[in-house]
């Protein structure tokens, strides 16, 4: 059987001397794009902001100008865990931000003595800090309620954390740090330490 061709109209046929496109869909092709572009930008900064590390608090692990992106969505299911770097907002002025480390979590007990931390009762092993606070001021004893938590500088000497102002409310907290992005050689993914 020898099917019979079918006859299109001329005006159906691409005519090579007119526009594919006019401009009115080019227009919203634009449109479009900008959206997009603007809705994964709002997306990225409310669930991924990103902050530039600023002082020696956290030295030697993060230094000044460093970048990273914070991760507001863990924060908002589960919450930071021990040993998470997190981004908070200071409880001494409501316009200052501050990177530091999760010491102690929620219902805990965090007794600093010799600069070395115990949480309930436990000596907990920091490798990532190079030199402990041997001054008076950083011994103490907390006790922490069910949204706080306790939270040190790795550069525990030169560090303005829970040790001067106490526990803090899951409130203050932005978000958890999860990737170093600048400066490019240093650029890594943040995981927290195993503990023992």
């Amino acid at each position: 059987m020898i099917d019979e061709p079918v006859n299109i109209p001329d005006d159906e046929f691409y005519d090579e001397g007119k526009p594919s496109i006019t401009w009115r869909g080019a227009l919203r092709e634009i449109i479009q794009l900008v959206l997009i572009v603007v809705l994964v930008r709002v997306g990225m900064d409310t669930f991924m902001p990103r902050y530039i590390v600023d002082g020696a608090s956290m030295q030697p692990n993060f230094h000044t100008s460093e970048r990273v992106i914070v991760d507001r969505i863990t924060m908002l299911l589960s919450g930071p865990s021990r040993g998470d770097v997190i981004v908070l907002e200071s409880p001494r002025s409501d316009d200052d931000l501050l990177i530091k480390r999760v010491i102690g979590l929620p219902n805990e007990t965090v007794v600093i003595r010799d600069g070395r931390v115990y949480i309930d009762g436990y000596l907990l092993d920091e490798p990532y800090v190079m030199e402990y606070c041997q001054y008076q001021s950083c011994n103490g004893e907390w006790e922490l309620g069910p949204d706080e938590y306790f939270v040190l500088g790795d550069n525990r000497s030169h560090s303005l954390d829970s040790h001067s102002f106490g526990p803090v409310n899951e409130s203050l907290i932005k978000g958890i740090a999860r990737v170093r992005y600048w400066p490019p050689q240093d650029a890594d993914i943040l995981d927290a330490p195993d503990y023992e």
